[in-house]
């Protein structure tokens, strides 16, 4: 088994570990004797308090105990440490010598501890560190990509690993600390907050319109040729939406790719109609190079998840990032007018 001892030496670990083999041939399990820390923590506090004060009674006014509740915290510290700390008197209290040396120790630990609380405090609200980010490849080119430079001059202290890619991620096992997703991811130990929101197109180019004529309904998409975005291999569904219900519209093409930026070029050169988020091809139909149909079947807007790998409170860079990002999303050049009526 294994045996942890409080051995605090100035510069070295707060504890020595001892290992043994629990009995298993093959594996390994170590194992911690350990009385609960914060108990521990709360006996070395109350002995630094009645040292200070010289008093069971003020030292336990101190801590908001009471005196009994003092001594019998000090009597189970000697007892956990095998040694008499206090010479106690009916009119005096004094440190045996393995107090005075204990007492030192004990000092340096509680002070360290400060230091440490205070510093995660501190660290906790100041706006600097790096913030590592995974984002859809589109999203991250295209809206976050011209605004990045913005958010680094008003933070100089903060910097940004930002990662570019469509597929879901393990964000914990690569350390990231902040997921941006459409829709939201299926795992419950990620915290997720809307940040926004964009809408899907589906988009030809005037001369294509010309050449194979403009579908009025979903079900007309099988007469044409549809450039599909690939996702984990696999081309995804064209959904749109009939009456209150989901269904997916019967698509075939020549090209699937797993970039929006490839299927954008392929719609551009007439090859097909793409079914993509507007970001990606906006641009191209504000200049004319691109029309989009059937924007009374699409699907709602699809949301837009930051998600966060942890349950507790988010670094002050890790919230300031989420704000920027909700912030460019609610400003970008990218938004379509919203061309339906409201439903």
């Amino acid at each position: 088994m294994a045996r942890v001892s409080l051995d605090r030496l100035r510069g070295d670990s707060a504890f020595r570990l001892t290992y043994a083999s629990d009995g298993l041939p093959a594996r390994y399990r170590i194992r911690a004797i350990v009385p609960q820390m914060e108990n521990a923590f709360a006996q070395l506090t109350a002995f630094a308090q009645v040292v200070a004060t010289t008093s069971f009674s003020r030292a336990a006014e101190r801590l908001g105990m009471t005196p009994s509740a003092v001594s019998r915290s000090i009597s189970s510290l000697e007892q956990r440490l095998g040694v008499r700390l206090l010479h106690r008197t009916t009119r005096r209290l004094a440190l045996t010598d393995e107090g005075a040396a204990f007492h030192g120790r004990c000092l340096a630990i509680l002070a360290d501890l400060e230091d440490a609380e205070r510093s995660v405090t501190r660290s906790r609200g100041a706006i600097r560190g790096r913030v590592k980010v995974d984002c859809p490849l589109a999203l991250g080119e295209l809206v976050l990509a011209p605004a990045l430079p913005e958010f680094l001059r008003k933070h100089p202290d903060v910097a940004v690993n930002l990662s570019l890619r469509d597929v879901y991620i393990d964000p914990i096992a690569e350390g990231v600390d902040l997921v941006l997703r459409m829709n939201r991811l299926r795992n419950s130990e990620f915290v997720a907050r809307k940040i926004g929101q964009v809408r899907l197109v589906v988009a030809g180019t005037p001369a294509y319109f010309a050449r194979y004529g403009r579908p009025r309904t979903p079900d007309d998409l099988a007469a044409h040729s549809c450039l599909g975005y690939l996702l984990r291999g696999q081309p995804m569904e064209w959904s749109f939406m009939r009456g209150r219900q989901v269904y997916a519209a019967p698509v075939s093409g020549r090209l699937n790719a797993g970039s929006g930026e490839v299927l954008r070029r392929a719609a551009l050169a007439a090859l097909g109609l793409v079914y993509l988020f507007e970001y990606t091809v906006a641009a191209d139909l504000a200049a004319g190079r691109l029309e989009s149909v059937l924007e009374d079947h699409v699907l709602p807007p699809t949301p837009v998840h930051a998600m966060l790998p942890h349950r507790g409170t988010a670094p002050a860079r890790v919230r300031v990032f989420v704000d920027f990002v909700a912030a460019t999303l609610a400003r970008s050049p990218f938004r379509l007018p919203d061309a339906r009526p409201p439903r």
